[in-house]
């Protein structure tokens, strides 16, 4: 019966990891889709600048990528902000 379970277990286990190598590979290759630019002001992205990948957003929807630089993010929230207080 232990035989079983550890041929189970380790069944599992391989799925699971080929599951996360399939997401990782997603992952990457979505990476690979990210547009050169912001989508509202413009402003140009470097893929290989470190604090820009690290600091821009990134909002996928469906097949749809779209990047946002920090100013341009914090100015739409500064807006849904103010709206939500505006509607209260």
């Amino acid at each position: 019966m232990s035989n079983a379970t550890r041929k189970i277990k380790r069944k599992q286990i391989l799925n699971e990891r080929k599951q996360a190598e399939k997401e990782i590979g997603a992952k990457i290759a979505a990476f690979g889709k990210l547009p050169t630019q912001c989508l509202m002001c413009e402003k140009g992205f470097d893929k290989k600048n470190k604090e820009m990948v690290t600091s821009w957003y990134v909002v996928q929807a469906k097949e749809n990528i779209r990047l946002y630089c920090p100013d341009c993010w914090k100015m739409a929230a500064d807006i849904i902000e103010k709206y939500v207080e505006d509607k209260n």
